[in-house]
């Protein structure tokens, strides 16, 4: 048996010690450990526990999963709580931590695979949360500054359009009410994708970064979060008004300009 030999099975005994709630066979913890490797040592094994629950939270394991919750959820409220996070933006920096690290894209493997067990995973899953804050944190402040503006291009794009502000004026209550009730059929993750865009101007590169998932995925869905906002507007008012299709039309034009405020406003 060689030297490295020795040292995995020592490394799978400790892992078990730590860990003795995820299921994953010694066989597949060994070949695990193995691709992480460097220098021909395995990690440190003080931390071999830590890479076991990776290793099963990466494989989907339920078990392992909510023993990442029950060991991590306070780790990650602190480190937001520590930085002064409003409550919602808390909520949406757990959230896309969570679905970062444990959700795994087509094709793909969760982002917790990414953890070597050089380090404790206690501090890695910190640095993953503060770096989420910070990133939602920059894109927000850049978002009000822009949505400032947005706000006095649609107040100009009504002034120029005499139809606009016809409907605008005769319609408003409407339009708004069905732009809530759309926006509130919205899947969770469809929520989160745009309140991340519009509301607090986090770019598609981001978003597919904190999905681990490339900017083409992250792009259609967004596109698909908005066309549902569309096709749900329009059918909400369509139990309400009785429009022509050209009213129809600017109507369309109506919600998609008023789209990022309206997400602002009902997903703050």
């Amino acid at each position: 048996m060689t030297d490295l030999e020795t040292e995995l099975r020592a490394y799978v005994a400790g892992a078990r010690a730590a860990c003795p709630e995820v299921a994953v066979t010694d066989a597949d913890f060994v070949l695990y450990v193995a691709a992480r490797v460097r220098d021909g040592r395995p990690p440190a094994a003080a931390h071999a526990g830590d890479l076991l629950l990776a290793c099963g939270c990466a494989r989907g394991q339920p078990a392992a999963v909510a023993l990442f919750n029950e060991r991590y959820r306070s780790v990650i409220a602190r480190v937001l709580a520590r930085r002064q996070a409003s409550s919602d933006l808390a909520a949406d920096a757990t959230q896309s931590v969570y679905e970062r690290l444990l959700v795994a894209q087509a094709g793909e493997v969760p982002k917790i695979a990414e953890y070597a067990g050089t380090g404790s995973l206690r501090s890695w899953v910190s640095t993953v949360a503060a770096t989420t804050l910070h990133t939602l944190r920059r894109a927000a402040a850049r978002r009000r500054e822009e949505s400032r503006g947005s706000e006095s291009a649609l107040e100009r794009l009504a002034e120029s359009e005499p139809e606009l502000r016809y409907l605008k004026a005769r319609y408003k209550v409407e339009v708004e009410r069905a732009l809530a009730r759309a926006i509130e059929r919205l899947t969770d993750r469809q929520r989160l994708l745009l309140r991340l865009n519009l509301a607090e101007g986090v770019s598609i590169d981001a978003l597919g970064a904190m999905y681990s998932v490339n900017r083409a995925t992250a792009a259609r869905w967004l596109a698909a979060a908005r066309t549902a906002i569309l096709s749900g507007t329009r059918e909400e008012l369509g139990t309400v008004l009785v429009l022509t299709p050209g009213e129809w039309d600017s109507i369309v034009a109506l919600v998609q300009s008023e789209l990022c405020i309206s997400v602002a406003r009902h997903l703050k």
